[in-house]
């Protein structure tokens, strides 16, 4: 079984140096282009075990050498009705990995981001921990408790991705919580702060987003 499965998206990846150091720290098994993502693959000098898409923004000559090199290649119709992040998501989950790494998934558009924080649901009901990462932040989905140490003073977000999340318990944090309900209408959960050296988010049922900033007071910029 993969223990770890890397996938490289075509949306904004970030600072490179950061994705390369966080790459080698990874121990991935198997590392997945999603067609345009072979760009920020093909930047940090890394060649993926698997591309999977339609291959509509991959150059022809990167393509071949890919086959040439004997990447797997996985192409699906132009025409189709999923991206190819989702594909890509898939194809790894048919892997039964214990995690999944997803980055280029955030930033850009609008609508490619928000698919890509309902795959994390996906994948959660696979039994499969996955997020989505960049400089900035790390975003998942928990299967079980959520746990993190030694990063007391970063920002933690927390919103409903199922119409309620029930059971919610924060301890650690500046603002805890016991037995709390969160609607998908609403943003209580929004910019709390972990206040102790191990912090932990627990809850009993639903799909609750969270999103960990690496950083204190490190965010991506608005213009």
């Amino acid at each position: 079984m993969n223990r770890c499965i890397v996938i490289i998206s075509g949306g904004r990846l970030g600072d490179m140096d950061f994705f390369r150091k966080k790459m080698s720290e990874a121990g991935s098994d198997l590392l997945i282009g999603c067609d345009g993502g072979a760009r920020h693959l093909a930047a940090a000098g890394v060649t993926p075990d698997v591309l999977v898409g339609d291959m509509d923004s991959i150059e022809s000559s990167r393509l071949a050498d890919y086959v040439r090199r004997g990447v797997k290649i996985i192409q699906h119709p132009a025409d189709k009705d999923f991206t190819d992040t989702a594909l890509a998501l898939d194809y790894a989950l048919g892997l039964k990995p214990e995690r999944i790494q997803i980055w280029g998934a955030l930033g850009g558009r609008i609508d490619h981001a928000l698919a890509n924080l309902f795959l994390l649901v996906r994948a959660k009901e696979a039994g499969v921990a996955a997020c989505l990462l960049d400089e900035y932040c790390e975003v998942f989905v928990p299967v079980d408790d959520a746990v993190f140490e030694n990063r007391k003073g970063c920002l933690v977000s927390l919103l409903a991705l199922s119409p309620r999340v029930e059971g919610v318990t924060l301890e650690g944090f500046a603002y805890p919580l016991e037995e709390g309900t969160f609607e998908l209408s609403e943003s209580r959960g929004v910019s709390n702060i972990i206040a102790a050296e191990r912090a932990r988010i627990r809850f009993r049922s639903g799909h609750l987003l969270v999103i960990r900033y690496r950083q204190k007071d490190f965010f991506p910029e608005a213009d």
